[in-house]
C-alpha cells in the first residue's frame, strides 16, 4: 500500500512536469520562425511574449510556497493546470503581439503555480531517499515530452498553420496533467500516516538539528552566489530554442532545427535522469559540474560544426544544460540549505532560475537580429560556464560557515 503511494506521487510529478515545462516551456520556440514570419514581426519581439510567460512564472514561484500552506495543495495545482491550458488555446486565435504578451503571461502564472517548485516541494516531502533520482525521473519527463511533441508541433504548423498548432498543444497540456485532476493525494505523507520514502529517524533528526542551529538569510553570500549561478546558468537553456533558426541560418531546413530540438530534449531526459543518481552517490556539486563540462563541449561542437548528424550529436549532449537548472539546482538548494529551508530558500532561486531563461530568450533573438548570426550567443555561454564554475566552488566554501 505504502509502495503505491510513492509510485503514485511520481506519477503525477512526471505529469505535471511534461504538461508544465516539457511543452509550455520547451516547445515554445518551434513557434519563433513560423508565427514572426505570419504576423511580420522580428523574431526577438515574437519571443519576447515567452520572456513574459517566464518571469510571471518567476515571480509566482515566488509566492508557491505560502499559497500551498494557506490553500489546498491540489487547489493551487488544478488552478494552474487551467491557466495554461486555457492562455495556449486561445494563442491559436490571436493575431498581434499584444494579446500573445497577455496570454503569455498568463500562461506563465499557470506553469509558475504547477511547475519545477511546487513538483520539487511535493518529492523533497514525499523522498527522504533517493531524492534526486526521484527529482531526476519526474523532470526528465519534461525532457521527454519535450522531445516527443516538438517534431508533432512543427508538423501540424508546417501542414494545418501555428494556430491550430496552439489548439493541439493546449489539449496535450490539459491530458499529461490529467493525473492530478484523476488521482487522490496529499501534500505530505504524513497527512496519509506515511513516512517519506527512506525516512530514518536518527538521520532526520541530526538534519532537523543541523537546520536549526543554521542561520538562514536571504543576504548570505553563498545564497546570493547560487542565485547568480541559476539566474546565469538557465540564461544558456534559451539556446534549444532557437535551433530552428540556428539550422536556417547555415543552410539547414527548418526541419533538421527540429530534430536538434529533440535531440537536446533527449539529452535532456538521459541526463536529468543521469545528474539524479550521480548526485545520490557523489554529491550535488559533483554532478552539476560533470553536466557544466559536457555542456561546454556540446557548445564547442554546435559553434565549429554544420554537419546534420554532427550537429544533432552536439544537441544532444546540450539536453545536460536542462539537467542542471531542472535537477541540478533544487539539490543544490537542498545540500545548502536543508529541507527545513528548501522552500522558502528555493522559491527565492527558482525566480531567478526562470528569470534566466527569461532574459535569454528575447536576447537571443535580437543578437541574432543585429549579427545575423548565432555563433555569440554559443560564446557567451562558454564564458557563463566558467563565470559559473567558479561561483558553485565560492558557494560551497562560503556554506561551512552558518547561513
Amino acid at each position: 500500500m505504502e509502495k503505491k503511494e510513492y509510485i503514485k506521487i511520481l506519477v503525477i510529478t512526471c505529469g505535471l512536469a511534461a504538461s508544465s515545462i516539457g511543452l509550455c516551456n520547451n516547445c515554445a520556440g518551434v513557434f519563433y520562425t513560423s508565427v514572426s514570419s505570419d504576423l511580420d514581426v522580428l523574431r526577438g519581439s515574437f519571443a519576447f511574449h515567452a520572456t513574459l510567460s517566464l518571469l510571471a512564472s518567476a515571480i509566482t514561484s515566488l509566492y508557491v510556497p505560502g499559497l500551498t500552506e494557506k490553500y489546498h495543495y491540489r487547489s493551487v495545482l488544478v488552478l494552474g493546470v487551467i491557466m495554461s491550458v486555457s492562455s495556449t488555446f486561445f494563442m491559436g486565435f490571436s493575431r498581434n503581439l499584444l494579446s500573445f504578451y497577455i496570454l503569455g503571461t498568463l500562461r506563465g502564472i499557470g506553469v509558475g503555480l504547477y511547475g519545477t517548485c511546487p513538483v520539487t516541494i511535493l518529492i523533497n516531502q514525499w523522498f527522504h531517499e533517493k531524492n534526486g533520482m526521484a527529482i531526476g525521473m519526474a523532470l526528465s519527463f519534461s525532457g521527454l515530452s519535450g522531445a516527443l511533441f516538438s517534431p508533432i508541433l512543427s508538423r501540424i504548423i508546417h501542414q494545418w498553420g501555428w494556430q491550430r498548432a496552439y489548439i493541439f498543444m493546449s489539449i496535450s497540456i490539459l491530458l499529461l496533467a490529467l493525473p492530478v485532476f484523476l488521482l487522490p493525494f496529499s501534500m505530505t505523507p504524513q497527512e496519509q500516516g506515511l513516512k517519506p520514502y527512506g525516512y530514518k529517524v536518527s538521520q532526520m533528526k541530526k538534519e532537523d538539528e543541523e537546520t536549526k542551529n543554521s542561520r538562514f538569510s536571504y543576504f548570505h553570500i553563498s545564497f546570493l552566489f547560487l542565485c547568480l549561478f541559476a539566474a546565469l546558468h538557465t540564461s544558456i537553456s534559451g539556446i534549444a530554442q532557437h535551433f530552428s533558426g540556428y539550422t536556417l541560418s547555415i543552410g539547414l531546413g527548418e526541419t533538421i532545427g527540429a530534430s536538434l530540438m529533440s535531440c537536446s530534449m533527449l539529452g535532456n531526459i538521459v541526463t536529468k535522469l543521469l545528474i539524479g543518481c550521480i548526485s545520490d552517490r557523489i554529491g550535488s556539486i559533483k554532478a552539476c559540474v560533470s553536466m557544466m563540462t559536457i555542456n561546454i563541449f556540446s557548445l564547442c561542437l554546435l559553434v565549429s560544426g554544420n554537419n546534420p548528424v554532427l550537429l544533432m550529436a552536439a544537441a544532444f549532449l546540450f539536453g545536460s544544460v536542462y539537467s542542471v537548472g531542472a535537477v541540478g539546482i533544487p539539490l543544490l538548494t537542498r545540500h545548502f540549505f536543508g529541507n527545513r529551508n528548501y522552500g522558502k530558500a528555493f522559491a527565492v532561486v527558482g525566480f531567478f532560475t526562470s528569470l534566466g531563461s527569461a532574459s535569454s530568450l528575447a536576447a537571443i533573438g535580437y543578437l541574432y537580429d543585429m549579427t545575423g548570426t548565432y555563433q555569440y550567443a554559443f560564446g557567451i555561454a562558454i564564458l557563463i560556464h566558467v563565470v559559473n564554475g567558479i561561483l558553485l566552488i565560492s558557494a560551497s566554501r562560503l556554506n561551512r560557515t552558518p547561513c
